[in-house]
């Protein structure tokens, strides 16, 4: 029976790992194609005791992230799995335009404690969750589809402690702003300001 279960798991998880297109955590821009969009956003993780640490964390957060577009009345979804860079940003490239969540995220905190955040709707309103083996693709409300060249996720906050709770909220900017941690304040521009200064010769942003 454990065998069986084993096996199931393994199958979704690989299930999951060909589904879900993949990209790193170093953004070298592309050459937009025609009709395609880039979607920018960032992720702030505060660790409030898990580890009886406080710290704030943006680097090689994996994010999932999935996408939803329409075109010519047939629709399609498609998972993204990517790394955030140093600042806690990340950007998916020459990707339909249409409507675009963040699943989840999965984040080491503490010492060697690795947190899987998946997320499900409760009407309108999406509630992140721990999870126990991977974080899904299963999106029940979608925001409207839009057709921009640059798509804002905006900046994702997440604040975790020691209790399993998960506060969650989104930004679309921080300048020299307080979040929980006393001893922390965080300057972030919004998603397309930071990729257009951090590479200002890309042609996504002109």
């Amino acid at each position: 029976m454990k065998l069986i279960v084993r096996l199931i798991s393994f199958t979704v998880i690989i299930f999951y790992i060909i589904g879900c297109a993949t990209t790193h955590s170093i953004f070298v821009p592309k050459k937009p194609q025609p009709g395609k969009s880039i979607v920018v956003g960032a992720v702030l993780v505060e660790n409030t005791g898990i580890d009886d640490l406080y710290e704030s964390i943006t680097k090689n957060i994996n994010v999932i992230v999935v996408g939803k577009s329409t075109k010519d009345g047939e629709t399609t979804t498609q998972g993204y799995r990517l790394k955030t860079d140093e600042n806690g940003y990340f950007a998916i490239q020459n990707v339909d335009p249409g409507a675009y969540v963040l699943k989840g995220i999965e984040v080491d905190v503490g010492y060697a404690d690795r947190r899987l955040i998946g997320s499900r709707w409760e009407g309108k309103r999406q509630l992140f969750i721990n999870e126990g083996i991977m974080v899904n693709f299963n999106v029940r409300h979608w925001p409207e589809e839009v057709d921009e060249k640059v798509i804002n996720m905006g900046i994702h906050y997440f604040k975790l402690d020691n209790a399993g709770r998960i506060f969650h909220n989104n930004y679309n900017q921080f300048r020299n702003t307080q979040l929980y941690l006393e001893n922390k304040r965080y300057t972030m521009p919004k998603p397309p300001v930071y990729f257009k200064q951090k590479f200002p010769e890309s042609a996504w942003f002109d």
